[in-house]
Parts: C-alpha cells; structure tokens; sequence
C-alpha cells in the first residue's frame, strides 16, 4: 500500500487538484489574507476554490510579499471555478485561479476574454489517482471497463454536468493515461459528485473506484486502506498542468501595474515553496487537514515561471478529447 512508504519517504515538490479542499466554502465566506481590498490600482480581491494548489497564495499573504510590491491582496473563497468566474465579470474579484479545463472552457465557447497571470500547480507522480478497496479484485486499469457504478470523479465546475465527457483536469488526466493503456475512455463509467463524498460512496460500495487527488488520496489510503489500480499523472500526463491564475483581459488592460506585481510576489512565494516546510506549514489552514497529513501528502510543483508550452499541452488534449470544440492558443492569453 502506498501509504506504507509514504510515511518513509522524502517527498520532493511536485500534483494536483486540484485539488479542492476537505472544506468547500460559500463565496465570500473566508479571507484568507488583507484588509477589504477593492477593485483599483494597488487592491486585488483573488477568487480562490480552496485547496493544495493555493499555498503560495497564502505563503504570499502571511509573509507580506504583496505589500512588499505596494499591493493589498485579499483572497476569496469560491465553491466552484463558475462562481469565480461569475466574481470575475462582476468586479468581485480581479484574478481567479483554479482548474484549467474550466477556464479554457469558457475561453474557447467565447463567454469570456481571459489572460492567463501564471501558472499555479503542476502534477506529480501519484498526485491524481484511480484508486479501490483492497481485495476488489480490481488490480489492473482494464479491469475498471464496465464497472458497476462507475469510477467517481469530481463533478465538473464550469461545463453542464450532461455532457459525456466530465470536464475537469483529473479527468482528462485519467482519460489520457487509460488510453495509453489500451482502456477505451468511453468504456469507462464516470458517477460525478463532490470529492469529500467519494471516500464515503466507495466504503458503501455505491461506486468501485474512485478518482482522487490529495488530500482524498492520503485519506482513502488512511481510512479505507485503498490502493492505487491507475497513476494518472505519469507517462503522457507526467508534469501535466492542473491550475493557473487568469484574470479578464479587461482588467489586465487597465490595470498592468497591479497585475505585474502580483506576478513578482507570487513568483517568490511559488520559489520559496520548492521547500516543503512552508507548504507544509499553511495546508492545516487551506485544506482541514491535520499537521501529521501535511506531512504525508504527495505534493505537486509551484512552478516559478510559466512555460506555454507545457500548459498548451492541457489545451490540446482538451481539444483532441471534444471537451472543447475550438483550440485555445495559450501564447494569445499570456501576460507579460
């Protein structure tokens, strides 16, 4: 069982998900960081779904790295990549971050003009997973065709839920990594609901596997003893992107200055977060999780700079998979 050497490992730093926190809260619920910022040169309100990927983020506040750029930076807590996006268009917020297929998404069906800020989270090795309960019988990735109820996995936060394809970046994930296995995506049944309910659907047996990202990862190991059956950030998806920082172009426009230092402050806390300790110091607080935890999970990268062509990878599978219908060039939403 992957925890069993989790707990003697050394981690380096590089997931996921994506991952949403144990605890998803209403909008506007819970600041994170600042004094009532608006919107105006100097204040930026952040659209945050809470999670793993925000670290920096919150690295940033509690060292005091936007006020060393002459920025006062509040962050926001949304339960969904839509509701940041509606903040976003209101003026409630002036950056969002969260799961690129959302975001790309929206880009690509045309109801929103949106500059990528930076990239937020990238995956590693066993940071997104498809995992079952020991002795299923369920070992092998081809074994997951034509399961009874299906494989969970996170319920979209933009796209209708009535589409085929589930569109989040786990998912794409997994599909990728299931094809490269010789499992048909389309032979696979996923059931979408909110990620702290799938520990519970698979010890109840209402779902065979389920599709996770940390904190769920750890606590389906911890709790139910599950084991991995899929890595699906590995291979064609190893260092696959999983989040980013977007703002309207609108904003970007009227505002560089602002969104420039934002930049800057966020690139030194995504560099002092190559170390573990100050990730590992804020997750209690982002995620619900114990200190003990935060010592275990599998982290991803913070990258320092945002390679486009590493994210464009995210949105040509999104396009070769039919989650989008029109290509999103990266290079055009790029700012600075």
């Amino acid at each position: 069982m992957r925890l069993a050497w989790a707990r003697a490992r050394v981690f380096d730093l590089r997931l996921l998900p994506v991952a949403a926190s144990v605890v998803v809260l209403a909008s506007g619920c819970h600041v994170l960081g600042g004094s009532g910022a608006a919107s105006g040169s100097g204040s930026i309100t952040v659209a945050v779904v809470p999670g793993i990927e925000n670290a920096p983020l919150q690295v940033a506040v509690e060292d005091g790295l936007f006020r060393q750029q002459g920025l006062n930076v509040t962050v926001k807590d949304y339960s969904s990549v839509g509701t940041e996006l509606d903040a976003l268009t209101s003026g409630k917020a002036q950056i969002a971050v969260g799961d690129y297929t959302g975001f790309f998404y929206e880009q690509a069906a045309g109801r929103a003009s949106l500059r990528l800020i930076a990239d937020g989270y990238d995956a590693a090795s066993d940071s997104v997973a498809i995992l079952t309960l020991p002795g299923s019988g369920i070992t092998t990735p081809q074994q997951l065709e034509g399961l009874s109820g299906g494989v969970a996995t996170p319920q979209a936060q933009v796209a209708p839920y009535s589409t085929a394809v589930p569109y989040n970046i786990e998912t794409l994930a997994a599909e990728e990594v299931l094809q490269n296995d010789g499992v048909s995506p389309s032979s696979v049944g996923w059931t979408r609901m909110q990620p702290q309910d799938m520990i519970g659907a698979l010890a109840n047996g209402h779902v065979k596997a389920i599709l996770a990202t940390e904190p769920y990862i750890l606590e389906a190991e911890e709790q139910l003893g599950a084991v991995e059956v899929v890595n699906a950030s590995s291979g064609v998806t190893s260092g696959l992107p999983m989040s980013g920082y977007f703002s309207l172009a609108s904003y970007v426009h009227a505002d560089p200055s602002a969104v420039q230092a934002f930049q800057q402050a966020l690139d030194q806390a995504q560099s002092d977060c190559a170390q573990r300790g100050p990730v590992q110091a804020v997750l209690p607080q982002l995620t619900g999780m114990s200190a003990g935890d935060a010592e275990l999970v599998t982290l991803g990268t913070y990258p320092t700079s945002l390679n486009v062509g590493q994210v464009q990878r995210v949105a040509g599978l999104m396009y070769d998979s039919g989650m989008i219908n029109n290509p999103v060039n990266v290079s055009s939403l790029t700012f600075g």
